[in-house]
C-alpha cells in the first residue's frame, strides 16, 4: 500500500487546488508582482519565478542579473541558474 504524504491527504490529489487554469496563473502573477503577462509562455524565461522566489524569500536572488530580456531557450539558462541557487542557500 502507498503511503500519502500529509499534504496530498490534507488535500487530496483530486482536489481543485491540482487544477488551475492558466488565466487564473495569469491573474495571480500579474497582480502579485504587479506585471501584464498576457501569455503563460511568457513565464518560461524564469525571470517570474525568481521575482517571485525574491518576493517570499527576500535578498534570496540578486534581481539585477535576472534577465528578462531573453528570448532564446539556451538564454533561460541564467535564470534558472539563480533559482536553483536560491533554493539551495
Amino acid at each position: 500500500k502507498r503511503i500519502m504524504r500529509t499534504a496530498d491527504a490534507a488535500v487530496g490529489i483530486m482536489d481543485s487546488a491540482y487544477f488551475v487554469s492558466k488565466k487564473e496563473l495569469l491573474d495571480f502573477f500579474n497582480t502579485t508582482l504587479d506585471m501584464n503577462l498576457t501569455k503563460i509562455e511568457q513565464t518560461a524565461t524564469g525571470a517570474v519565478a525568481c521575482q517571485l522566489c525574491e518576493m517570499i524569500f527576500p535578498k534570496s536572488i540578486p534581481v539585477s542579473r535576472i534577465d528578462w530580456g531573453c528570448r532564446a531557450s539556451f538564454e533561460y539558462i541564467a535564470n534558472y541558474k539563480l533559482l536553483q541557487a536560491a533554493f539551495t542557500k
